[in-house]
């Protein structure tokens, strides 16, 4: 893998179907992965698109540097690795954290954006879920290793099991994390709501979320802005790395989007059926929890 020095970092990167005339993917992993994580689509999407792949900064191979975690400094990263890439306007397709921050790039730097491919984005992250997923998490790293957190989110997130050759992959990026970095960059959900981003969206936009990822699919369906100003398919069979459980798939519904966004609407009657009964868990809970603190204030 090359290394291009972007600022204060050198960043692991490489460049597929590099001399081909067609448009532009960069991919942007999520947070604790990096960019082996995308290879089970590599192979569809580099044979019909130029596709640049690399680690976020404090990921995989890319450095960490000392500069003060914020979506400012992944912003200028990626714009710094772009410019020097002499690449734009591209297509951003980001995982996760990685989502969040295509749609914080696009706000920046729109002369460099063709369109927005998000996958698994966190949508409606009230600041008190975040707080409770940043402690949930921090539980499972008290001896300094990423180790327990990795293995809970290989299987419980992305539903992997241990003999898979994909759940070694994310343990192994999960672990060339420091847990430092890692709860620096989640803690940024926590400083500013992502769901009033999307209400700004100003390219054609396509969200991907697997019928089995119940988080996200409550998440994406409590944004209204997210589903006012994209638009939203169900991966069938798939969880929060749907583009490693059923990359064809997810590949050819890219495809269609970026051949004509116009011609990619939400199917709604799908997603409420995959949806309704995870929202409907979520307000019962919540509503257990207000119940619940009106019977010890009594």
């Amino acid at each position: 893998m090359p290394f291009i020095q972007v600022r204060d970092i050198p960043v692991n990167y490489h460049m597929y179907n590099a001399e081909s005339a067609t448009e532009t993917v960069v991919f942007i992993h999520g947070l604790g992965l990096n960019q082996e994580v995308w290879e089970s689509i590599l192979p569809y999407v580099s044979e019909n698109y130029r596709v640049v792949v690399f680690d976020l900064r404090g990921h995989g191979l890319t450095g960490r540097g000392d500069a003060l975690v914020s979506w400012a400094l992944f912003t200028q990263d990626l714009h710094e690795l772009l410019t020097q890439l002499e690449l734009g306007p591209v297509h951003l397709l980001g995982h996760g954290f990685g989502a969040t921050l295509a749609v914080k790039f696009s706000f920046q730097y729109a002369e460099l954006v063709k369109s927005l491919i998000l996958v698994s984005t966190p949508a409606f992250l009230p600041r008190k879920t975040v707080e409770s997923i940043v402690y949930s998490r921090k539980q499972l790293t008290t001896k300094g290793s990423m180790l327990a957190l990795a293995e809970s989110l290989a299987n419980g997130v992305f539903k992997l099991t241990a003999d898979s050759p994909d759940y070694r992959k994310i343990v192994s990026a999960y672990m060339a994390v420091s847990p430092a970095m890692y709860f620096e960059a989640l803690e940024l959900y926590g400083d500013a709501p992502v769901n009033e981003d999307f209400a700004q969206l100003a390219h054609p936009t396509l969200v991907l979320v697997g019928a089995e990822d119940s988080i996200t699919l409550t998440s994406n369906a409590l944004s209204s802005q997210l589903l006012m100003h994209s638009s939203l398919i169900v991966v069938p069979d798939a969880t929060n790395t749907l583009f490693i459980d059923q990359p064809q798939y997810t590949f050819e519904r890219i495809h269609e989007f970026m051949t004509d966004p116009s011609a990619v609407t939400t199917d709604y009657a799908s997603f409420e059926c995959h949806v309704a009964k995870y929202v409907m868990q979520y307000f019962n809970e919540a509503f257990e929890q207000v119940l619940n603190k009106k019977a010890i204030q009594a």
